[in-house]
């Protein structure tokens, strides 16, 4: 028997309450001293680098682990924490193991600055993105999380797949860093009781959050189920509306993220929200409404950890993509422990899955902690399957990231087609699921490319859900547009010196050659009905970014950015960025927004977005932006085959997004 076939099959065991966490899951305790917890956390933070301003010299962390494998959890026990202040760097989670956000059973961050933070990165660099030495950059603060937490004040100036949730900041909290330029971002199921700055960010969602006062952000800042003081709903602080703001009073169904806590005997429990229709608008910062899961039926899975001299280190990318047999292993016992009925809890790391994880029960979760990472299989199958009519499954906490494929590719699905998360199946067309109790995909970032040196990587669609009755929660899936540079390797652009940009084509003795790096088809397909999307991010793919076949279903805040790479063969195929198929009778969008930056080829794509003109199809704020470079957006939208926008987005608007309408319309046709 070859051990691609080894599966040892045992009976049903409880799992320990008190778990025995690898190395690079650090747990703290209120006794410990602050400067000793600092300095465990040190190694975890960016790297600080010295640099000199005005003659003065500063610290400044810097991107270097922007493409680590190294993962790190963070995890607070419930107290208080006095002047105990340090940065989460790339791939660390920081969370409070407390069954509140607020009160005595909260890990509490006492004094003006304590708990954890993100500044800009790299402000020892100038040029490009980069406005000049000292300011910094929050574009690329990504892969980090803190979570379930009281503090006085937070700075958190970060982009995407960087979200805050239950977390109650007493003062203020910022979500930026001075004029650094920041494309954030997602917070949820918080409580600020002094200001909220959303300072220069591009775009941010905020989900059901209460605030006393907010200000700031550039193009699109949104709402859902917030209370007090919000903006009104499609008010702009611009006379050229270059800033409007998005409201959804009331979400439709609220479905908060699971997480872990300790309890008064040490043991620990997982925590899993109720699903509700009712309770959607403001913070819930304690536990009234979770299901609280003992440890005896969750498995904990660990990854494989580098070691080296006793050291946590990267992997090597040499046998990156080599799969051996404790791989094998660890994928058997998880999928052991998901037929045996029991939840998961991954421990930070990397998991090389040599065949995906399905799931069969209802309600089952699987949870990642320090955005522990799965490597899809290589045969085209997905990292996660949940199977059709399985109702109330949560995936959270999670990276997924294509693998390189090998020819034989037996995992596809029945079109031919792979992904990275399927949840339901194709081939079920009446799996409407289970309206009282959806579904979840909370903090599931995707990506194709990164820190694999092996630019072969690839899948047809990032994630697949066919199933309804299915809820997105902060979802980013990214084709990289950058990727790490192999040893000795010259960049190959010099004003982006720092890593390699993807390329679909190169110029060769006068020949344009394809290439094919990291390619991806699309980010997101939704054939089920229902389908709720709060807090969406969709980027790079090459062709549709989006496509949305289901009824009924809706997005609140989307944000996209076209391929960087593509040819004319992208305009001449009209590719979108938000896609719903004609046949689709309802469907709700707001707060549309999709950019272009065409660095290789002048592009000129048709429009942003395109759904059908029905009396169903609801639209709310949509917009284009033409970033940099070449190319344009010539429409915002096509609606019903009529292209709609004030004019082409492209250099002569170059920062300004490009409104098809302010407000909400009904499958009104109006060309501007």
């Amino acid at each position: 028997m070859s051990w691609f076939s080894f599966n040892m099959v045992t009976a049903k065991s409880n799992e320990p309450l008190k778990p025995e966490w690898p190395i690079n899951v650090m747990v703290f305790k209120p006794t410990d001293d602050a400067e000793d917890i600092k300095a465990r956390i040190k190694p975890t933070e960016d790297p600080l680098q010295e640099y000199k301003l005005n003659g003065e010299k500063k610290l400044t962390h810097n991107t270097e682990h922007h493409f680590d494998t190294k993962h790190y959890a963070l995890l607070f026990e419930p107290g208080e924490y006095k002047d105990c202040s340090f940065e989460v760097g790339y791939y660390v989670q920081m969370a409070g193991l407390g069954k509140d956000a607020e009160g005595s059973n909260a890990a509490r961050f006492t004094g003006a600055k304590s708990g954890p933070y993100v500044e800009a990165l790299n402000k020892h660099m100038s040029g490009g993105s980069n406005q000049a030495v000292g300011t910094g950059l929050c574009l690329d603060t990504f892969w980090r999380s803190a979570e379930n937490f009281s503090s006085e004040n937070t700075q958190w100036a970060v982009s995407q797949a960087a979200p805050l949730r239950r977390v109650n900041v007493a003062n203020e909290l910022v979500f930026g860093d001075g004029d650094a330029y920041s494309s954030g971002g997602f917070v949820a199921n918080s409580k600020v009781g002094g200001h909220c700055d959303y300072a220069a960010n591009q775009q941010w969602f905020s989900r059901a959050c209460d605030f006393k006062q907010t200000s700031g952000g550039a193009w699109s800042t949104v709402f859902a189920g917030c209370t007090g003081d919000i903006p009104q709903n499609d008010s702009s602080p611009s006379d050229n509306n270059a800033h409007v703001r998005t409201v959804e009073e009331a979400p439709e169904v609220r479905v908060e993220k699971p997480y872990v806590a300790i309890d008064t005997h040490g043991n620990y429990n997982l925590h899993v929200p109720k699903a509700t229709r009712d309770a959607t608008t403001g913070a819930q910062l304690d536990s009234s409404n979770d299901e609280i899961r003992p440890f005896s039926n969750v498995k904990v899975g660990k990854p494989i950890l580098p070691m080296k001299d006793g050291e946590y280190v990267n992997h090597n990318m040499a046998t990156y993509n080599d799969l051996i047999a404790e791989d094998e292993k660890i994928t058997n016992d998880l999928q052991q422990a998901l037929d045996e009925g029991k939840d998961l809890v991954l421990c930070p790391g990397i998991f090389f899955l040599t065949k995906p994880l399905v799931i069969t029960h209802a309600n089952q979760v699987i949870l990642g902690l320090g955005l522990a990472t799965l490597i899809a299989p290589q045969d085209g199958s997905p990292c996660i399957s949940v199977k059709a009519k399985t109702a109330g499954v949560r995936i959270a906490g999670l990276m997924l990231e294509a693998s390189k494929q090998q020819p034989e590719s037996g995992g596809r699905a029945s079109d031919g087609k792979s992904c990275l998360l399927s949840f339901g199946e194709l081939d079920v067309a009446d799996d409407a699921g289970d309206a009282d109790n959806p579904g979840l995909i909370s903090d599931v970032f995707t990506r194709v490319g990164g820190s694999n040196l092996d630019r072969a990587v690839s899948t047809d669609i990032m994630v697949r859900v066919h199933s309804g009755n299915v809820v997105g929660d902060n979802l980013w899936l990214w084709r990289a547009d950058h990727v790490k540079l192999r040893e000795g390797e010259e960049p190959n652009d010099p004003e982006l010196p720092l890593y390699w940009q993807t390329r679909m084509w190169k110029e060769e003795d006068g020949k344009k050659i394809r290439i094919d790096e990291c390619i991806t088809k699309n980010a997101l397909e939704v054939t089920g009905d229902d389908v709720k999307m709060y807090g969406l991010f969709c980027e790079h793919t090459t062709e549709h970014q989006l496509v949305w076949k289901g009824e009924r279903g809706s997005t609140i805040f989307f944000q996209c950015e076209l391929p960087y790479d593509v040819d004319i063969d992208f305009a001449n195929d009209n590719f979108t960025g938000y896609y719903v198929d004609e046949n689709v009778e309802e469907h709700t969008a707001r707060a549309i927004g999709v950019y272009s930056n065409f660095q290789v080829y002048d592009v000129d794509a048709s429009t942003g977005m395109q759904l059908p003109s029905k009396e169903g199809i609801i639209l709310h704020n949509p917009f284009s932006l033409f970033l940099n470079n070449k190319g344009s957006i010539q429409k915002t939208l096509n609606q019903g085959g009529a292209l709609v926008g004030k004019k082409p987005a492209d250099i002569d608007t170059k920062g300004i997004p490009q409104r098809a309408w302010v407000g909400e319309k009904r499958a009104t046709i109006e060309i501007v």
